[in-house]
């Protein structure tokens, strides 16, 4: 794959496309030594005829090509999409400054760990999805947490803020990883405007407030680190609070130049060691030491002439592709009443989170059959009956994280996913600002005590990157999608796809949320984002518990292109804005902002 016309990489590819930049050649049409081609004897008007005849001849060539191809001439521009203005901000001027897509998520990521640490942090893992739109090629880096070498096999799941529920963070090994392979700027420079954000400070959020208020944080005794950070001096960080972070500044900066061991090496990873072993998980040096984020294959379909990209188990992609393959069997079309369509979703999330739960306890070396297995499966299922799943069927706990979505100046696209587990993670935080995952949470009770093999493989999880292109059209309609909750994803790309809705719309409409192996389905009740209609409630109400879903809510942040219009779309579920590079006149750029 080549990002930004420097670095390549294996991965899904198709055909050759061409981009709208490419009608000029970087090599010269024609040898540049002389050719003797108008040298003709003694007739200087044939000389004249013939080099005129390949002028107009090549002229006509490159102004067809032109029309049909677009202009090589158009000024750069890209879009990033996340959770907060401020961090899109960030990542639109890492584009602007030459950047290419991973450089501008490792950027926007970054400012997000500052900004919201209750969903993502250096303690926290995630995946990214990148794909080159002038290639056609894909691939997946996978930086979730990973089973420590000595975990061994639980009756029960961990509890969310048991020392047993923190996997071995991937978060910064990744993103270092990607931006080696694929990145153009330096490491440094992506790290500065966190730095100045984390120290200068800024205003706490309203997603930040509405997460510490649905952590239940009944105590609070001033002592442990994550008191002192969201609850100083006793009082509980609100929305509209100027809030500085200086000891986390120290940490980005001392990564900034030593690069992301200076996280897993020993050597500045004591702190972080004894933290987590003064909270009974069970990581070792050797679990930070040996831990490598993967690069994977994505995995993908063709759905209503677009084909959907997205990443392979551990994450959101299998349930993904299997619920679209249901509603393509379900004959989805724009004269269906919404109440139909709703119901449609239903079946689609709970059928397929019950083969996606399956691959819960898959050992690596037969996951990718488990997964053609179950995409297979889901091609076949015609029954149009909503049917629950076995109520003692094994529950993800409620996942968040931070998303990222770019489309850059070299048509390459990125989704990024990453994040701490649920909020705040297992709640552990270490004295340089560091909150710890508790992906181990996601795992039930397994067979493999003490297995090598099965050690460092990496929990199941929602995080669903999602790249989708036009299969006919080199310029048509490509999109970026990325979102913490496979159901909020489903549902997007329905919108999108099925009832012919334009990006912004699909985000922002009326969404529902159903919990696996339970009757009971969550409906929004947030003031800006339009409430599901009468007509639809009721019809849910016939089989199901409607029940108010609480804020904060996932969101799906989102950019799209159609040959040279951009969309960006940050979820107003997630607070944030996004922000596009637009030509505003011949020599200069222009930030704009998604309103």
């Amino acid at each position: 794959m080549t990002l930004g016309g420097s670095n390549t990489a294996n991965g899904f590819s198709g055909g050759d496309y061409l981009s709208e930049e490419s009608v000029l050649r970087s090599y010269p049409l024609y040898p540049t030594r002389k050719r003797r081609c108008c040298n003709v004897a003694g007739d200087g008007f044939t000389v004249i005829s013939a080099c005129f005849c390949i002028f107009t001849t090549a002229l006509t060539i490159a102004f067809v090509a032109q029309l049909n191809y677009g202009s090589p001439e158009v000024t750069p521009h890209g879009a990033v999409s996340t959770d907060e203005e401020g961090c899109s901000r960030v990542g639109i001027t890492i584009m602007a400054d030459g950047g290419n897509a991973v450089d501008v998520a490792v950027a926007s990521i970054l400012c997000m760990t500052v900004v919201h640490p209750h969903a993502v942090g250096p303690g926290g893992s995630g995946v990214m999805l990148i794909h080159d739109h002038k290639t056609n090629s894909s691939t997946v880096v996978d930086f979730m947490s990973g089973v420590p070498y000595s975990h061994k096999a639980e009756e029960e799941q961990p509890s969310p803020t048991d020392g047993k529920s923190i996997g071995v963070p991937g978060l910064l090994r990744g993103l270092e990883y990607a931006h080696t392979k694929f990145g153009k700027l330096s490491w440094r420079k992506l790290f500065s405007p966190s730095i100045d954000i984390a120290r200068k400070g800024f205003v706490v959020s309203a997603h930040l407030e509405e997460a510490l208020k649905k952590s239940n944080v009944t105590q609070v005794d001033g002592v442990t680190e994550f008191d002192k950070t969201f609850f100083p001096r006793g009082i509980m960080l609100k929305q509209g609070d100027f809030m500085q972070r200086e000891n986390y500044a120290q940490f980005l900066e001392i990564v900034a130049k030593h690069g992301a061991d200076s996280f897993y090496a020993l050597n500045f990873g004591v702190e972080e060691i004894n933290a987590l072993r003064e909270n009974g998980a069970e990581i070792y040096v050797r679990d930070l030491d040996t831990y490598e984020p993967r690069e994977r294959p994505c995995i993908h379909m063709s759905l209503k002439n677009m084909s959907v990209f997205t990443a392979p188990a551990p994450f959101g992609g299998p349930q993904l592709l299997a619920a679209l393959q249901l509603l393509r069997n379900s004959n989805l079309t724009t004269h269906l009443p919404l109440s139909n369509f709703y119901h449609s979703f239903l079946e689609a999330i709970r059928r397929s989170y019950a083969g996606f739960v399956s691959l819960a306890d898959a050992e690596e070396a037969v996951l990718q059959n488990m997964t053609n297995e179950l995409l297979s499966a889901s091609s076949e299922w015609k029954d149009d009956r909503v049917t629950l799943a076995d109520p003692n069927i094994f529950r993800l706990p409620e996942q968040t994280a931070s998303s990222v979505s770019v489309i850059d100046t070299f048509d390459s696209y990125v989704a990024l996913v990453a994040g701490l587990g649920t909020y705040f993670g297992s709640r552990v935080m270490t004295k340089s600002g560091i909150l710890f995952n508790n992906h181990l949470s996601n795992m039930p009770p397994h067979t493999h005590p003490g297995d090598e093999q099965f050690s460092h493989s990496r929990p199941l999880n929602t995080y669903t990157p999602v790249i989708i292109t036009d299969v006919h059209q080199v310029c048509g309609m490509r999109a970026v999608l990325s979102s913490p909750d496979v159901g909020a994803v489903i549902q997007v790309i329905s919108q999108l796809l099925f009832q012919g809705h334009s990006l912004t719309e699909a985000i922002e409409q009326p969404r529902i949320t159903v919990r696996p192996g339970l009757d009971q389905v969550f409906v929004e009740d947030f003031g800006d984002i339009d409430r599901l209609p009468g007509s639809v409630r009721n019809a849910i109400t016939t089989k199901n518990t409607l029940q108010v879903l609480h804020l904060p809510y996932p969101s799906v942040n989102g950019v799209s292109k159609t040959k040279d219009k951009l969309v960006s779309r940050s979820d107003a579920r997630g607070g944030g804005v996004a922000h596009r590079l637009e030509p505003a006149s011949t020599h200069t750029v222009n930030i704009t902002t998604d309103l």
